[in-house]
């Protein structure tokens, strides 16, 4: 279950209402994560891994700065994006789909329905991105193939497969 609160001038969407998500989400407000490693550090987009008392999570901040008008439109046509990410990501885990990484917080900043800001907290997976692989094998293929196919038999498609989005991780591909 998804609930919502009003933090600091943030729209806060958190599963299971669990007090570690909100706890990490002010250690950020904070200025207090313990960063380990960044992932991806662009002008609107920063991706980092976090270790917490409760354990190592990515942490996403994601400020758009292009398309802004085509932004805000959509989210009156389409709805909020990452919204509906957590809360689908959410449905199919508790269907028992294993394969989406665990989507705990969605932060945002909202005008309407229109979000400027986007902070999330998503679950860690040790492993290897397909994106450091040269030549993928055919059993990875088949198995990534397979995954997206489980996700489409619970009416959730990705919106965002790339290998830098996949991990092969010592229980398969996520």
């Amino acid at each position: 279950m998804i609930v919502s609160k009003k933090i600091n001038n943030f729209k806060v969407y958190i599963k299971d209402d669990n007090k570690i998500y909100e706890e990490v989400f002010n250690d950020f407000l904070n200025n207090r994560l313990n960063v380990i490693k960044v992932f991806r550090s662009i002008e609107d987009t920063k991706v980092s891994l976090i270790n917490t008392p409760h354990g190592k999570f990515v942490f996403k901040v994601f400020v758009p700065k292009e398309k802004k008008l085509e932004r805000f439109l959509k989210s009156f046509v389409k709805g909020d994006y990452y919204l509906n990410l957590l809360l689908q990501t959410d449905r199919v885990r508790n269907e028992g789909v294993k394969f989406p990484n665990d989507f705990y917080l969605l932060a945002e900043k909202k005008i309407f329905n229109y979000a400027s800001v986007f902070i999330m907290l998503i679950e860690f997976v040790e492993g290897v991105e397909l994106s450091d692989i040269d030549d993928l094998s055919i059993d990875i293929r088949t198995e990534i193939q397979t995954k997206m196919i489980e996700l489409h038999q619970h009416n959730m498609v990705s919106g965002d497969p790339h290998k830098g989005n996949f991990i092969l991780s010592q229980d398969g591909i996520r």
